[in-house]
């Protein structure tokens, strides 16, 4: 059964060997599974247990919470049969991913042991993000910064390739913007975890309730949690949400196959 969290923390697993991960579920789309595009199937297998999979075959990882509305939380549990007792199904009363994050980090930091320097924080709808990502944005972590200073997060990223304009009020073009510099933000994240529970305590309700890659980022960093650092996101690292989504998941799999079939 999973445990109900109802606002306060509770205690999350005690630690093992490798840093923690949250993965947030929450009811996002009326048209999916339970109301969450989370349980979404790609090739037979709900799009978070994918996820939480790769997580699991990372070598930095020990554990992972996946934090979800307490109405959802028997079918993520039954999403996630047979992987390893390390996944721990937190019902919690908090909505929005940010305020999910929160809920979780309350009950990893209320656990037995010492507390995680480091937090793997991905979202469920990336679920072909491979486990060699999520050891690199924790080993970015351990670099340091050019200042000295220690990174607050790392985050993959790809260059923009679509044509950036500028329009007025009345969307009118006026001119394109150099993309050179842009990056679109992807999952999994590596954060500092005093920081960012800390920026998540302090969040405005909005912000905690806010969807998007890089939400968490820009709370981090706003609030003075460190720079951020950024790793290059391969090309099957995308969003996946839609019926139209998973066609294209399928199409990568396909091609380059699909080393979760079996788990």
């Amino acid at each position: 059964m999973p445990t109900t969290d109802p606002g306060a923390a509770r205690r999350a697993p005690a630690p093992g060997p490798g840093v923690p991960a949250v993965v947030p579920v929450e009811r996002d789309d009326p048209a999916a599974p339970g109301g969450s595009a989370a349980l979404r199937v790609l090739r037979g297998l709900p799009l978070v247990r994918r996820s939480v999979a790769a997580l699991l075959a990372a070598r930095r990882v020990g554990r992972v919470v996946v934090p979800t509305a307490p109405g959802l939380a028997l079918a993520v549990e039954e999403a996630l049969d047979g992987l390893a007792p390390a996944v721990h199904v937190l019902a919690v009363t908090r909505s929005g991913p940010g305020g999910q994050v929160l809920a979780a980090l309350d009950a990893v930091l209320a656990s037995d042991g010492p507390v995680p320097d480091v937090v793997v924080v991905h979202d469920p709808l990336h679920p072909l993000a491979p486990p060699d990502l999520v050891d690199a944005v924790v080993a970015a972590l351990d670099e340091p910064a050019p200042d000295g200073e220690a990174w607050g997060a790392a985050v993959p990223v790809r260059p923009v390739t679509d044509t950036l304009t500028w329009v007025d009020p009345d969307e009118v073009v006026t001119g394109h913007a150099d993309r050179s510099a842009f990056r679109m933000v992807y999952s999994p994240q590596a954060h500092r975890t005093g920081p960012l529970h800390e920026a998540l305590r302090r969040a405005p309700r909005a912000a905690l309730r806010a969807g998007g890659a890089h939400v968490l980022p820009e709370l981090v960093q706003g609030g003075g949690g460190g720079r951020l650092r950024s790793v290059p996101a391969p090309g099957e690292v995308f969003r996946v949400a839609t019926e139209q989504d998973l066609v294209i998941a399928d199409a990568v799999l396909h091609v380059g196959g699909d080393p979760l079939a079996r788990t």
